[in-house]
């Protein structure tokens, strides 16, 4: 009898990697939805409007949209483990920044790195869920 190396959505395996990718994906996303919780703080430290104080949000999703195609060929070119380690890199560099900011352009920019960070840490767990799903569309 032939060993099928297909995926099988109930293995140990499979439920193994989902809880790595929802542990990875909850402690880098944290940084996608920070700013949303502390934006009143952000907005009376710098003295800026509402709409000043939610670029930083608009900083990170930039971030998050660049760093998920270039942290993504980082990973294609030398797999996800260099990519997390860079993530996590951007994520300590962004929120240090942030917390030492003396400015809201700076605390912006440094909301980009954050997003960059953060990127490495949604695409594996839509990846996992993906396979996931299609793993059980195939079964049925």
């Amino acid at each position: 009898m032939l060993q099928s190396h297909h995926f099988v959505p109930d293995s140990r395996q499979a439920w193994t990697r989902l809880a790595l990718a929802l542990m990875i994906a909850s402690l880098g996303s944290v940084g996608m939805w920070s700013v949303v919780v502390v934006l009143p703080s952000v907005q009376t430290d710098f003295g800026a409007s509402r709409s000043a104080a939610s670029m930083s949000f608009t900083c990170a999703m930039l971030g998050l949209g660049a760093g998920g195609v270039l942290l993504g060929r980082v990973t294609d070119r030398f797999g996800i483990i260099p990519a997390i380690g860079l993530s996590t890199a951007a994520l300590g560099i962004g929120f240090l920044g942030a917390g030492l900011s003396a400015s809201l352009w700076q605390f912006n920019t440094m909301h980009v790195a954050i997003g960059l960070g953060g990127a490495v840490s949604f695409g594996p767990l839509i990846a996992e869920v993906s396979h996931c799903l299609s793993g059980t569309a195939a079964l049925q």
